[in-house]
């Protein structure tokens, strides 16, 4: 039993190839295709089949079988499950108001306690119709059939929306379609379907069968008027990552680099923890471990709905960039953007790879504070080396930062610059203290001076895009003393 999951788990991978759009197609078998009526037809040949991304020749199973259905809930029916269709009733569904709609992924199912989570705080904020869609009895193993048949219920929502159009005087735009892994990649489906559709998001959309296809095979920026997408799970499928780095939206955000989230368990903890809970068949387990990194996108959405915290992406070259304070986090328009993630991105803000950072899942609420300090030196001595602690000293709290722990030669009338991210809010900075200890290495500290001379600090809220300026009236710090900066 347990060998047979650990092969269902290893044809989650899928073979990394060359961003092209080159097919190879896989031998000793035949594509085939089926039409479903007003569905439409479905073929298993490519690029839906039969390449080196999708390996197997699938059909997706008939409606029937899926059972894709609909649950409506609004303010005055929140607490209500009720069941609509095209052919049965829309309930209290209001034309007149947006209309959001949730799709699950894998193994999930639309009455588990993060989408409930999610559609109270969203009823809460706004007046709106929320929709969600279950498809639980075509969610199961094996995966290739069930990616193979978001096709189908991506069809099947398409068909509810133009109804709603064409029979209820609802507006395209006014829709917002919220999936979820298979349940993003679902989306794209849908929105293919929907001319005007108004807005997509995609919360860690699934990488395996996905990535590297083509735009008709996944979720991509045509599939509706603005698609946002959040990256939490991207490792590569072969290692486990459930998700994908690949873009697919007007903006993706990339929390945390969009790989592994804090206190998640890392790629070879994923590995063991998935083959240890799904051969006790333990589910639960499943999705609070191995799938941590993969649910994170629907935590941190989630918690953009209630507005408490900033979330702020910032456009950078790479995380490893973004982590190491090499980008400027000013946001003016052009060369440097931002936006914010989740629920209320704006589609005139800034577009593309937009990253930030949050706290661990367990940290409710999971906000970060994005600050960047630079320091200037003067001309007064040729270079030093040590560690240089900041003290932030703000309305609300002072907090001590590590700005360079001897890693680097400050040199004369050179500028330093780091990120600095801080997990509670300051409020707002008065006074800066910067502390010098020169370098405890004996043959570097030869070269380095005991003394220096901070001419200026300069700290940067990003969030609030606002900076003050610090100066001091002691013209050195010597090692093992601070100076106390003020506002100049």
């Amino acid at each position: 039993m347990l060998g047979s999951i650990v092969i269902a788990v290893l044809c989650f991978a899928t073979i990394s190839v060359q961003d092209n759009d080159e097919h190879l197609l896989v031998q000793n078998t035949r594509a085939s295709e089926n039409c479903y009526g007003e569905y439409g037809c479905f073929t298993s040949a490519a690029p839906f089949g039969g390449t080196l991304q999708r390996p197997f020749f699938m059909i997706p199973d008939r409606p029937g079988v899926i059972g894709t259905t609909f649950f409506l809930y609004t303010r005055e029916t929140r607490k209500t499950r009720t069941e609509i269709g095209r052919y049965t009733t829309l309930g209290t569904w209001n034309a007149t108001k947006p209309t959001k709609i949730f799709i699950h992924g894998f193994l999930d199912g639309s009455d588990r306690p993060w989408w409930v989570d999610m559609k109270n705080a969203i009823l809460a904020a706004e007046d709106v119709n929320v929709i969600m869609t279950d498809w639980s009895k075509g969610n199961g193993f094996p995966y290739e059939k069930a990616s193979t048949n978001t096709q189908v219920v991506g069809a099947e929502i398409a068909l509810l929306v133009k109804y709603m159009i064409e029979e209820h005087g609802a507006n395209a735009a006014d829709f917002h379609i919220i999936g979820h892994s298979l349940g993003g990649q679902t989306a794209g489906y849908a929105g293919e379907r929907i001319p005007g559709l108004g807005r997509i998001t995609g919360l860690d959309p699934a990488g395996p069968y996905f990535e590297k296809t083509g735009p008709k095979v996944r979720l991509d920026r045509t599939d509706a008027l603005f698609v946002d997408v959040i990256h939490t799970d991207g490792s590569h499928n072969l290692l486990l990552g459930l998700g994908s780095l690949e873009r697919m939206g007007h903006v993706d955000f990339f929390p945390n680099g969009g790989i592994d989230q804090p206190s998640c368990p890392k790629t070879a903890g994923k590995i063991i923890n998935l083959i240890l809970q799904l051969g006790q068949m333990d589910i639960p387990g499943f999705i609070e471990t191995s799938l941590c990194s993969h649910f994170s996108a629907v935590s941190f959405f989630t918690d953009t709905i209630r507005n408490q915290c900033p979330y702020v992406g910032y456009s950078c070259s790479s995380y490893a960039d973004f982590n190491g304070g090499k980008c400027s986090l000013t946001c003016d328009g052009n060369e440097h953007q931002c936006n914010r993630m989740g629920y209320w991105t704006s589609p005139t803000d800034g577009k593309g790879d937009l990253y930030l950072k949050t706290q661990d899942a367990n940290a409710f609420p999971y906000c970060i504070y994005h600050y960047q300090v630079t320091l200037q030196s003067g001309s007064d001595f040729f270079q030093t080396r040590g560690k240089v602690t900041v003290t932030l000293i703000g309305t609300l709290e002072t907090v001590n930062v590590v700005f360079d722990d001897d890693e680097t030669i400050f040199k004369r009338n050179s500028v330093e610059t780091r990120f600095i991210p801080l997990t509670t809010d300051i409020g707002e900075v008065t006074a800066v203290d910067i502390q010098f200890q020169k370098t405890n290495n004996w043959i570097a500290s030869i070269w380095h001076s005991a003394s220096w001379k901070f001419t200026k600090a300069t700290v940067m809220n990003a969030d609030q895009q606002h900076s003050r300026i610090f100066c001091s009236n002691e013209l050195v710090v010597e090692s093992g003393s601070a100076v106390r900066f003020s506002s100049c």
